[in-house]
C-alpha cells in the first residue's frame, strides 16, 4: 500500500483484538463469503456492498469495528439466515448501515450496528433515546452524541423491529420500539432464520427500504 503502519498499543491489543472474532472471520474466508479486493478492502456476498477497507489514514491504522462486523456477518450465515437475505455495509442511499437482515421487499428485520468496543455501544444505548423524532437525522462532525442520533435515524428510517450491537467480543440485542422517542429493550438472543422469513427467502438481494420521513414522525 506504500504507507506506514500506525503503531498498534496494548490496550488495543487487549480491548479491541478478540481471538474469537479473528477466527471466525478465518472461517469465512475459509468458506468464501468473506474475500479480500486488495490489500486492505473486504468483500461479502453482498452484491451491493459499498467498499468497505480495514485500515484508514496515513499512516494506516486499523479500522477496529471491521472484525467483529465481519465475524458478525459470517454469524448470521452460520445461523442460517439466507446469504441474499443479509446487507453488509450498505452505501449512502441506504444510510450507510453497516450490517442488515431484510426481507424480500428491503425492509430491516435486524439493523446491526459494528463499533471498535463495548464501550461504544454503552453510549449509543444511553443517548439514543435522548433524540426525538422530528431531530433523529444525526448533524455532521464531531458533536456529542453525533453518533447516536445518526443511529436514531437509521431506526426511524428502516423501522427495524430489531437492533444488534456488536464490538470486540460483544454482541448486544434489543427490540426497538418506536414513539416520539425511542426505547431499547434487552432480548435473549436474535430471532431465528425461521421466525424472519417463515416461508424462506426468494429472489436475488434487494435494496434497503427506508420509509419515508412524514411516516416516522411518531
Amino acid at each position: 500500500m506504500e504507507r506506514d503502519f500506525s503503531e498498534i498499543s496494548d490496550r488495543d491489543r487487549s480491548v479491541r483484538l478478540v481471538e474469537r472474532d479473528a477466527k471466525m472471520a478465518e472461517v469465512g474466508f475459509g468458506a468464501g463469503v468473506l474475500t479480500m479486493e486488495s490489500a486492505s478492502r473486504v468483500r461479502t456476498l453482498d452484491p451491493w456492498q459499498a467498499a468497505t477497507w480495514l485500515v484508514e489514514g496515513d499512516p494506516a491504522r486499523p479500522r477496529w469495528e471491521s472484525l467483529p462486523l465481519m465475524a458478525a456477518y459470517v454469524e448470521l450465515l452460520q445461523a442460517g439466515y439466507p446469504g441474499n437475505a443479509v446487507r453488509f455495509a450498505a452505501p449512502d442511499p441506504e444510510l450507510r448501515l453497516d450490517l442488515a437482515a431484510v426481507n424480500e421487499d428491503g425492509q430491516v428485520l435486524v439493523l446491526g450496528v459494528a463499533r471498535a468496543e463495548a464501550l461504544e455501544l454503552s453510549k449509543l444505548v444511553a443517548l439514543v433515546s435522548t433524540f426525538e423524532s422530528h431531530g433523529a437525522r444525526g448533524p455532521r462532525g464531531g458533536l456529542p452524541g453525533r453518533e447516536a442520533q445518526q443511529l436514531a435515524h437509521q431506526l426511524r428510517a428502516t423501522r427495524a423491529p430489531y437492533v444488534w450491537l456488536l464490538a470486540a467480543g460483544t454482541r448486544r440485542v434489543y427490540r426497538v420500539r418506536y414513539g416520539r422517542t425511542i426505547k431499547l429493550t434487552p432480548a435473549q438472543a436474535l430471532p431465528t432464520a425461521a421466525e424472519l422469513w417463515p416461508f424462506g427467502f426468494d429472489g436475488p438481494t434487494p435494496r434497503v427500504s427506508v420509509v419515508a420521513p412524514e411516516s416516522v414522525a411518531g
